[in-house]
């Protein structure tokens, strides 16, 4: 059988025909090879992390958009971190604190770092938004992602409206994990 195999791939070759079969197999997959490389760099990419924004202002708009529209009153705590690539998650500003727990009555905002002291001595407080990133999409409009992590994580992305037109951000889940 092997003999079989060889036989029949070195045909071209053994004829004297190898030129085009050759160089169409070669070409063939040097294209395969470059586009698959291509799809694998851009997946190492790394993510925008918020370490590059310094905008409190639209850190706490994400967290208010994604406390009302994704959380509302479903919990009676939550606890809010920024990811950041070099380390471990990264508690919010105190100022942005203060904005996230503006006019929540039912609902009990922490930082990240105060849960993780609750969790060592009382299990998973089960509410954790992480902010990944929050960029401009156009004059009017920031684009937030964000991840509403408990017994299983949805990935979520925000529009928010950055002028106050009255008009309220909202956000739409992409995944679950």
């Amino acid at each position: 059988m092997k003999r079989f195999v060889s036989r029949v791939a070195s045909y071209p070759i053994r004829a004297g025909r190898h030129s085009r079969f050759l160089r169409a197999a070669f070409f063939a997959s040097l294209a395969l090879t470059s586009v698959t490389g291509a799809c694998a760099a851009q997946r190492a990419a790394a993510p925008l992390v918020m370490a590059s924004l310094a905008d409190d202002a639209a850190v706490s708009l994400a967290f208010r958009t994604l406390l009302d529209d994704v959380i509302g009153d479903s919990a009676d705590k939550i606890c809010l971190s920024i990811a950041n690539a070099q380390t471990d998650d990264a508690d919010p500003n105190p100022g942005v604190m203060r904005a996230a727990r503006a006019g929540r009555r039912a609902t009990t905002v922490l930082p990240r770092s105060a849960c993780a002291a609750d969790e060592r001595n009382f299990g998973n407080p089960r509410g954790l938004l992480r902010l990944k990133d929050v960029s401009r999409l156009d004059q009017q409009t920031l684009i937030a992602h964000a991840d509403a992590i408990g017994d299983h994580t949805a990935h979520y992305v925000c529009f928010l409206p950055v002028a106050s037109s009255g008009t309220p951000g909202r956000c739409r889940i992409t995944g679950r994990d």
